[in-house]
């Protein structure tokens, strides 16, 4: 399959074309997947996703990421089915009686239910059984029934605890949210020597100082590369807070997890700004990987990469370059316009450097890379950007 992809690293104005497209061949792929697989294995959730999908809404839920990641992970790991089932049917349901489009209750074991667009998350506690319906989330209890409705649940703490766990950060990012709470089931830990898993935690930092870092870089991306906001919005769904690191700074994101990234705080709020760019970019050939290989032949093969100590897959290298030329342009965009940040000691430095590492990355994929089809207008563009961006 080939697809037209020429702005996949730095969206043209007002299109973000190439993402579009790919999400959309995301989405079907996934909805035709889970549907096949869900009518072999589970009558139930099988059910469910085709009164979703006769509402014409089961595809656009895929695009959450609270349902996305669950979907991802019951169709790719088999032992973790059991496990998931509830809590998938569940995130589906409750996504779609928020939109209105429920046609018919769904009921299901008692499970933690997150609501990210309205703030919450919901934790059975002690609640026997769960029925979700297009007026609320109806438990019943040992103290008996209790109704919460989906518009404006009230925290409560027995026999039902809600919390708020999904905090917005930026209006221009309506549907983006601090998540205090993580609906990934894998235990997820870095593939790097030097880090650490991703465990949910504001690193004994205020929430606001949190807020504050991303609403920081949002506004310089908004400013700077308005383009690539437009991008965040189609995509972007949760930032995970994992700790606080004085010296250094770590972020990550995975191909099962589409629109969530997981990145630390720094005293530095430039690391954030860097650190929402790249891992954005990681989630959208995440996505594109999705639709099938973009680099053909030896994919073991490892090779010396810039960015890192050990030697990398070369796909990991490609990665690397995909996520670093915007955050070059950012840094010219900044001198361009004589923002504040390029009068900092550190500035040109960090811009030099960063232009010094896409080359070397971008020399190294090209040396190596046998492209697939599907990724030729991808790699046009990565090399007109290196050209244009190599350069003060």
């Amino acid at each position: 399959m080939a697809l037209p992809l020429p702005d996949l690293t730095l969206p043209l104005p007002d299109a973000a074309a190439s993402l579009r497209r790919v999400l959309a061949g995301v989405t079907r792929a996934h909805s035709d997947a889970l549907r096949q697989a869900a009518v072999r294995h589970d009558r139930h959730l099988a059910h469910v996703l085709a009164v979703l999908e006769s509402a014409g809404v089961l595809r656009p839920l895929l695009l959450r990421p609270n349902v996305s990641v669950l979907a991802r992970v019951w169709l790719a790991v088999p032992d973790q089915r059991p496990l998931l089932r509830d809590r998938l049917i569940a995130a589906l349901a409750t996504e779609a009686a928020l939109l209105g489009r429920l046609p018919e209750p769904i009921d299901v074991t008692p499970v933690a239910v997150g609501l990210p667009r309205l703030g919450w998350r919901i934790e059975p506690q002690d609640a026997t059984a769960l029925r979700i319906a297009h007026d609320g989330l109806h438990f019943q209890t040992p103290a008996g029934p209790l109704t919460l409705p989906l518009d404006a649940p009230a925290p409560l703490d027995v026999p039902v605890r809600v919390w708020p766990a999904y905090v917005p950060f930026h209006p221009a990012l309506p549907n983006a949210r601090l998540a205090l709470a993580d609906d990934n089931p894998l235990p997820i830990f870095y593939d790097h020597p030097k880090r650490r898993g991703n465990v949910v935690s504001l690193g004994d930092q205020p929430q606001q100082a949190w807020l504050d870092q991303l609403a920081f870089a949002v506004d310089h991306i908004a400013a700077h590369l308005p383009a690539l906001l437009d991008e965040m919005r189609l995509l972007l769904g949760h930032v995970v807070p994992v700790g606080f690191l004085e010296e250094d700074h770590q972020s990550a994101s995975y191909p099962h997890a589409l629109g969530t990234i997981y990145l630390t705080l720094h005293p530095r709020p430039m690391m954030m700004l860097e650190a929402l760019i790249h891992e954005f970019q990681h989630n959208k050939l995440h996505a594109l990987m999705q639709l099938g290989p973009i680099l053909v032949g030896d994919e073991d093969l490892r090779v010396a990469s810039p960015v890192r100590p050990d030697p990398r897959p070369l796909r990991g290298v490609l990665l690397a370059v995909h996520a670093f030329l915007p955050v070059a342009d950012l840094y010219r965009r900044l001198a361009a316009a004589d923002d504040p940040l390029a009068r900092e000691h550190w500035f040109a430095e960090r811009y030099a450097a960063i232009r010094a590492t896409n080359r070397a990355a971008w020399l190294t994929v090209q040396k190596h890379a046998n492209w697939s089809p599907l990724a030729l207008g991808l790699a046009e563009e990565l090399a007109r950007l290196d050209r244009a961006l190599s350069e003060p």
